[in-house]
């Protein structure tokens, strides 16, 4: 063989290694600056390598002393959206807006955004949770000079520059709140939805990819500190857990018929649970009975995935068991209909703050219903 091609060879191959093991997971807590709730700021340490977060110009978050240190330690870093950034993301989204406030298609402006929503004061609807956060957004939109989106739509538009940021910043979304995964995720995939969040023979679905047997429930009593060091020792391992994690999420995502279904139940389904069990084995610092946190991730999924593990009939948003401490149900049918493609989705993740059921999908599914309908 000529050296050229040698060279070409094992330099492609070499390649390849390096970018597999040297690959870092970021991601982008929305969409408060503050972290409210350390422990799930802790999972998400024990996730990504880096969390980032938007904080505007000229403002200090308020930020207890363990995210202080997480901060001049490098592992949370601030990020400033510029006014070019900003007024991109709003002229798109104004274009997002006006197409799913068309009466010529039957995308959905969801109800959650909604002001008449707000008037049925019920505390345990997600629009009402939803009201004192996107007033303070729009506060928050107005302080800083950006008055070229509407006020009643300004908390909207947070979610979605978020999301803009995210991806062009190659970021994955992150949050600690199921009512706002429930926002975040929408725009995470386009807003690819109708009123019909709940459909039994729709061609494709967003669907809740829960990982329930690595984090642990309870950090309180590990300091900052601790979960610093072991990130360092435990790099490798954890690197490779999260490549393998993307390469799962990344193919089930694009896996369209039933063959392909089973190679991703039979071969990448394997490979994340060698790197899952792996990386598990590292968590020395808390008790192994600790561990029943919920990690979930939102993907566009189309049925043959959903339906490959059930019996004939079955409901999709029943979640079924893909392997060992891995779950996957639909949480809503995608509008590709309407839409014309299914939607590329930017990763929405939930690191569980509020004690999940075994069974996250439906309490999702319930969460999107409220937001899109109610």
């Amino acid at each position: 063989m000529p050296i050229t091609s040698l060279y070409t060879k094992f330099g492609t191959l070499i390649s390849s290694v390096f970018i597999f093991y040297t690959y870092m997971a970021h991601a982008l807590h929305y969409p408060t600056i503050e972290f409210g709730d350390l422990d799930a700021l802790k999972r998400s340490l024990l996730v990504w390598d880096r969390i980032h977060r938007i904080v505007p110009n000229g403002y200090a978050p308020e930020d207890q002393a363990e995210v202080l240190t997480a901060v001049a330690a490098g592992a949370i870093l601030n990020l400033t959206v510029d006014d070019a950034e900003k007024s991109r993301a709003a002229h798109q989204f104004l274009d997002f807006y006006a197409l799913r406030d068309s009466h010529q298609t039957r995308l959905v402006w969801p109800a959650g955004f909604s002001t008449e929503a707000f008037t049925r004061i019920n505390p345990d609807k997600i629009d009402a949770k939803l009201l004192p956060l996107f007033e303070q957004l729009a506060r928050r939109l107005t302080a800083d000079g950006f008055l070229e989106v509407p006020h009643e739509h300004a908390g909207g538009y947070m979610f979605y520059l978020a999301t803009a940021v995210a991806q062009q910043r190659a970021l994955e979304l992150t949050t600690d709140s199921s009512d706002y995964w429930a926002v975040g995720t929408f725009f995470a995939n386009d807003g690819c939805f109708t009123e019909q969040v709940y459909d039994e023979q729709a061609n494709a679905y967003l669907a809740n990819l829960a990982i329930d047997d690595l984090l642990p429930n309870d950090l309180a009593s590990v300091q900052i500190d601790k979960i610093l060091r072991f990130r360092e020792d435990t790099a490798e391992v954890r690197r490779t857990f999260q490549q393998e994690l993307r390469l799962l999420r990344e193919e089930i995502s694009r896996c369209n018929n039933n063959e392909h279904a089973r190679h991703i139940v039979q071969d990448f389904i394997k490979r994340f649970e060698r790197a899952k069990a792996e990386y598990r084995a590292t968590l020395g610092f808390f008790r192994k009975a600790d561990v029943c946190s919920i990690l979930s991730v939102g993907l566009p999924v189309a049925a043959s995935i959903i339906a490959l593990p059930t019996v004939a009939g079955a409901d999709p948003y029943t979640p079924i068991r893909l392997g060992v401490g891995t779950l996957i149900g639909a949480v809503s049918a995608l509008a590709t209909r309407e839409m014309g493609h299914k939607p590329k989705s930017i990763a929405s993740y939930l690191v569980d703050a509020q004690r999940l059921t075994r069974a996250p999908s439906w309490l999702l599914h319930r969460k999107f219903e409220e937001f899109i309908n109610d």
